[in-house]
C-alpha cells in the first residue's frame, strides 16, 4: 500500500483500462464470438434482400485479424496508431451491396453485432462495488482503453452492465486514431480529466501501455495484477506507484498517493 508523499497532489481523476482491468478479456472466446457476430449480421443483410458473399464472413475474419495483429505489435506500429473498425465494417456492408436496404433496419443488425463483439468481455464481480466507492468519495472516473470497437458500442456496453452511471468520461483508442503509449491517447484523457496530469491515477494490466507509458506522460500508476499475460522482465520493470489484486484497493490507493 502506497504512502501519501509531502508536496505531492491529491488524486481527484482515477482513470481504467477497461479489458483486464475492469473486465475479464484475457482467455475469452474472441473468435467464436467474432464468428458468430458476423454470421447473424450476414443472415440480417441476406434478409433484407443484400448480396452477401459466401466466403463473408471468412474475409472479415481474415481482415479483423491481420488489422488487429498489426496494430499491436511496436515493430509494425512503431506510432501505435489504432486502425479503423468502423471503416472496415462500413466496407464489408458495402461488399454485401447493403446501400439500398432499409437504414433503420441496417443500423439496428450493426448495433447487435458490436453489442455481440463487445459483449465478450465480462465485467468483474467487484467493478460496480469499487466504481461506487470511488464516486462517494468525489473522485472522476474515466475509460482510458485500447479498443478496435466503435464508441457507442463501448458506452453500450457500460450501460448493460450497470457501470455507466460512474464514469464521467471515455478516452477510447477507436475514437482518438491512437493506442497508449502514444502520448496522445493519455493527452486525450487528461483533457477530459480536467486537472493536473499528477493528478490523475491510472489502473491498468499492461505494463507498457498502462504503466511506463503513463508514468512517462506524468500520470500515478497502479498495476492490476495479471498472470501469465505478460513477461516477467517487463512487469519487474514497469515500477507502478503502487499494485492491486482487487477493485476494492483502489480506493486505498487514491487517498495514499494524495
Amino acid at each position: 500500500m502506497p504512502t501519501a508523499t509531502a508536496g505531492r497532489r491529491p488524486i481527484r481523476t482515477i482513470t481504467f483500462d477497461w479489458g483486464d482491468t475492469l473486465a475479464a478479456n484475457h482467455g475469452m472466446p474472441y473468435l467464436a464470438t467474432q464468428r458468430r457476430a458476423f454470421g447473424r449480421l450476414a443472415a440480417d443483410l441476406r434478409e433484407l434482400g443484400c448480396a452477401v458473399p459466401a466466403d463473408w464472413v471468412d474475409t472479415a475474419m481474415t481482415e479483423l485479424a491481420v488489422q488487429w495483429r498489426a496494430s499491436i505489435d511496436p515493430a509494425r506500429n512503431p506510432e501505435h496508431r489504432e486502425f479503423d473498425f468502423a471503416a472496415m465494417l462500413d466496407r464489408w456492408v458495402g461488399a454485401a451491396d447493403a446501400l439500398g436496404a432499409d437504414p433503420h433496419r441496417l443500423r439496428l443488425s450493426l448495433a447487435r453485432c458490436t453489442a455481440t463483439l463487445t459483449d465478450t468481455v465480462v465485467p468483474y464481480g467487484d467493478a460496480a462495488s469499487a466504481l461506487s466507492l470511488l464516486k462517494v468519495r468525489g473522485f472522476r472516473i474515466g475509460i482510458l482503453s485500447h479498443v478496435p470497437w466503435p464508441g457507442p458500442a463501448c458506452r453500450a456496453w457500460f450501460e448493460r452492465h450497470g457501470l455507466a452511471g460512474y464514469i464521467d468520461f471515455y478516452s477510447l483508442s477507436s475514437e482518438i486514431g491512437w493506442i497508449k503509449p502514444n502520448p496522445r491517447h493519455y493527452q486525450h484523457a487528461l483533457d477530459q480529466a480536467g486537472c493536473a496530469p499528477g493528478e490523475v491515477l491510472h489502473v491498468g494490466d499492461h505494463p507498457d501501455r498502462d504503466i511506463v507509458g503513463a508514468r512517462a506522460f506524468g500520470f500515478r500508476t497502479c498495476l492490476r495484477i495479471t498472470e501469465n499475460m505478460y513477461p516477467h522482465d517487463a512487469l519487474a520493470a514497469c515500477r507502478p506507484d503502487a499494485e492491486i489484486l482487487h477493485l476494492g484497493e483502489v480506493l486505498g490507493v487514491a487517498t495514499g498517493l494524495g
